[in-house]
């Protein structure tokens, strides 16, 4: 039974939380309302900052002292949990997460909700796939909740920016709710497509609120700086001159880490975030960050949906990100509780390639599925070991592998992974339609970066917003002129770039399928490489560009190069004795810088390795197992040579390192007592997160 004067008991609520004066916005008491009745669905649309949390907050709230159950509130991010407990507490709302960084909790928090002392729980979807929660807690939950909330509820969809295939999860639970459940799912960045898939999901009885997405405090702009040096330079000169507290988000970690060793070597404080980072770190930057002792947060998506400090006063992309909905979800950081906040878009030469990795490993296609139902005929114990069966990365095999479990493809389970289904067909997934439709908004991102036309019309066109005036305040509606870095700064920043080396460690351990069928094996200790470097991140600005230039455009790298090569070489703990390269069938390039460097070095340069036989580009080798195979016989030391001290052994471009790895085996069992890697270039990291 509710409460007879919820609106008045909501008022005094929201007076408890933000003082006496605070209201609520325009539609959103309207959205707490309906889900007060039991059984119904309701579909809320709002743009970022609108306080979409407060409805389900208030209405947990409202419930609980009706006599209700517990929420059950799906998150996708640990500092939207971190956030949204905080928040929830200023309600009076007894709020608690189960994730992976209280362990040591679960039991007890089972023990309270079952007792009635918690009012929400907040689990991320992947939750709700564990044996042990889905086995005990769970079926607890779906009989005694009075309100299920799926926050960011884009990602249930196919056709949402960043859809999760454990979102799907959620509509099993939805399936088993008790009758008097009502269903909250909320979110900023859905369009007509995606709207039309929840509905299809959650229900035609859906009920869909939908406001304007249209924000006043943004001041957007874009400027296309391809060269990653000038990018650096434009941040390191406009960021000090920025009121307030910021982020900058970058396509990846390695972005992220060094955007802020750069911002930090110019007397800013900035430091990088990341979904991989220590959960004490993060926990430490988002609350640095919120009491603005932290001038710029660097982050990946990991800092993303959700995520509120109200007074975040600019939002600088450093990459173009890959839709116009994310974007749009992305800059929802800034400007909640300010009258203007910044946004900068600046595009660059790489975005389209790491966006483009991103969407195939995102959405693997038909020939990824076909190899795994080919494998999984038996039973296989891991996801390593099914990749080790095919071709692709292990990125692609481990999307795959879910989206089949969800789908009811396979079987999963304490023994491995096995095909379930023979009727099972790849068209059910829809991927090459979704993977279609992630490249038309990659296009309509390129389109939004060079338009001339208002940019947060744009935006709401794109989210099929019913916006139609010109925002008044972008840098096409008002002209602005582009602002352009220092050429003492780019210089800088090429300097900074250029002593960028990455370092070559060598593996250790042999990859699934290699050395023993299913298991990994150690590399022992005296058959691994010593520590050794790349001298640049391929295509980067600087030595990085020259590298790309060399293979693939002149078949001979640049006596520029050799200088940096020197250097760098010149600072290992260990120096080499003598030199011999990676050899080709298909171009000399490699052996003539190798020549010009072991002169440079003065050192003797030796012939030591011969190919065999013409392999498939080691690009082409999609997993560590692939590409150990495609090397190990395909070359040998040469016949005749006497080999002992200190090898370098040098490449133009690492990417896995199982060349080197290989190769440094095969020069140490003949004779040599080291070997040091050392290569022109790194392939471009693509972590996402």
């Amino acid at each position: 039974m509710i409460m007879e004067a919820p609106f008045t008991k909501a008022e005094a609520l929201l007076a408890q939380a933000f003082g006496q004066d605070a209201g609520f916005r325009d539609g959103q008491w309207e959205a707490i309302q309906p889900i007060l009745s039991p059984g119904t669905r309701e579909l809320v649309v709002q743009r970022t900052g609108w306080g979409k949390s407060l409805v389900y907050f208030l209405a947990t709230k409202l419930l609980r002292d009706a006599g209700g159950g517990p929420t059950l509130l799906v998150s996708p991010l640990l500092s939207l949990m971190r956030n949204q407990t905080e928040l929830a507490s200023r309600f009076g709302v007894n709020a608690v997460a189960i994730n992976s960084t209280n362990r040591e909790d679960w039991d007890s928090i089972a023990h309270e909700l079952e007792s009635d002392r918690l009012d929400l729980l907040l689990v991320s979807p992947e939750r709700l796939s564990n044996p042990d929660f889905k086995g005990n807690l769970l079926p607890w939950l779906e009989q005694k909740t009075r309100l299920l909330v799926i926050d960011e509820a884009h990602c249930i969809s196919d056709w949402g920016h960043d859809f999760r295939p454990d979102y799907r999860r959620i509509l099993e639970t939805v399936n088993r709710l008790n009758p008097n459940a009502s269903i909250l799912a909320t979110t900023a960045t859905a369009n007509d497509r995606v709207i039309a898939d929840i509905q299809s999901q959650l229900g035609e009885d859906l009920k869909v609120q939908r406001g304007p997405l249209m924000r006043d405090s943004l001041r957007l702009r874009a400027q296309i700086l391809p060269d990653q040096a000038e990018r650096l330079a434009w941040l390191a000169q406009f960021i000090p001159k920025l009121e307030g507290s910021g982020i900058v988000y970058t396509l990846t970690v390695h972005d992220a880490k060094r955007v802020a060793e750069w911002l930090q070597g110019q007397g800013i404080v900035a430091v990088a975030y990341f979904a991989s980072a220590p959960t004490e770190l993060r926990i430490e930057m988002e609350s640095k960050f919120q009491r603005n002792e932290i001038k710029v947060l660097v982050a990946t998506t990991a800092l993303g949906m959700g995520y509120d400090k109200s007074d975040v006063a600019f939002v600088i992309h450093y990459q173009r990100p890959s839709s116009v909905i994310s974007y749009y979800q992305q800059i929802g950081r800034a400007g909640r509780a300010l009258n203007r906040a910044e946004v900068v878009l600046l595009e660059g030469s790489e975005d389209d390639e790491v966006n483009e990795y991103f969407i195939d490993s995102a959405f693997p296609g038909a020939e990824v599925f076909e190899e795994i139902q080919a494998v999984l005929g038996q039973r296989l114990p891991t996801i390593d070991a099914v990749t080790a069966r095919t071709n692709r990365r292990r990125s692609q095999v481990e999307k795959a592998l879910k989206l089949l479990e969800v789908d009811g493809a396979i079987d999963h389970d304490k023994e491995g992974y096995q095909w379930r289904d023979p009727a099972w067909t790849y068209s059910r997934l829809r991927s090459e339609e979704i993977s279609k439709q992630r490249r038309q908004e990659l296009d309509q991102m390129r389109d939004f970066a060079a338009t001339r036309e208002c940019r947060m019309l744009f935006l709401a066109n794109a989210l099929d917003d019913v916006a139609d005036q010109p925002c008044g305040r972008c840098d096409n509606c008002c002209n602005l002129r582009h602002p352009v870095a220092s050429r003492e700064l780019v210089l800088q920043a090429i300097e900074f770039l250029g002593r960028a080396r990455q370092a070559i460690i060598s593996p250790a351990f042999f990859p699934p399928g290699f050395a023993d069928a299913e298991r990994k094996r150690k590399i022992p200790e005296e058959d691994r490489h010593r520590p050794g470097v790349a001298l640049s991140i391929y295509n980067d600005g600087a030595w990085g560009k020259l590298v790309r230039q060399g293979k693939y455009e002149a078949d001979s790298f640049s006596q520029d190069l050799l200088t940096p090569s020197v250097q760098a070489i010149s600072q290992l703990e260990t120096q080499p004795d003598w030199l011999t390269w990676v050899p080709s069938m298909r171009t000399r390039a490699v052996e003539k810088f190798a020549l010009e460097l072991a002169r440079a070095l003065g050192i003797p340069a030796i012939p030591a390795l011969i190919k065999t036989h013409e392999n498939e580009p080691q690009k082409s080798m999609q997993n560590a197992t692939h590409q150990l195979d495609n090397v190990w016989n395909s070359f040998e030391v040469a016949p005749g040579q006497t080999l002992d001290g200190v090898c370098l052994l040098v490449d133009d471009i690492v990417d896995s390192g199982w060349t080197l790895a290989a190769l440094g085996m095969k020069l140490k069992k003949a004779g040599a007592k080291d070997v040091i890697p050392f290569a022109l270039a790194t392939a471009r990291p693509r972590g996402d997160s």
